[in-house]
């Protein structure tokens, strides 16, 4: 009973959102939640990581695996705002399309990110919202 309640508790402290069942379902069965959700990945981290637990007997459909890696992603994950599309800068890290494009532009013109900390310097976004995403920003 304690178990259950334990869970309970852990699964409602998922956001909710698509892929939150897929990740309840298929993820939990080997893994706690703490577990699945402390690694800050890209999305093409949590794709690899995704298809090593398949690998190992994981059971699901693509459809649910592509919903758990946009679930994690986005809640859980990390954006390279050096390799990203402007779609998924604003969609990973709640940005607006402006900001996002400006990014894109900064970047075409400077050159990669070195750090979060460089995105400070992007003309017209926000440096504490920058601070406020930057666990959620990767320069790779």
């Amino acid at each position: 009973m304690l178990f259950l309640l334990l869970f309970a508790s852990l699964a409602q402290d998922l956001p909710e959102g698509p892929g939150k069942d897929a990740v309840l379902q298929i993820c939990q069965d080997c893994h706690a939640l703490d577990t699945v959700t402390m690694d800050n990945r890209t999305k093409e981290g949590w794709k690899k990581t995704i298809a090593k637990m398949g690998d190992r007997g994981a059971e699901g459909t693509d459809e649910q695996f592509e919903a758990i890696i946009v679930y994690l992603t986005k809640n859980f994950g990390r954006t390279d705002v050096n390799k990203a599309a402007a779609e998924e800068i604003a969609s990973g890290l709640g940005f607006s399309a402006k900001e996002a494009e400006a990014i894109m532009e900064y970047r075409k013109k400077n050159g990669d990110f070195k750090s979060w900390r460089d995105l400070t310097k992007v003309e017209g976004l926000d440096a504490a919202k920058v601070e406020a995403k930057k666990d959620h920003i990767a320069v790779k």
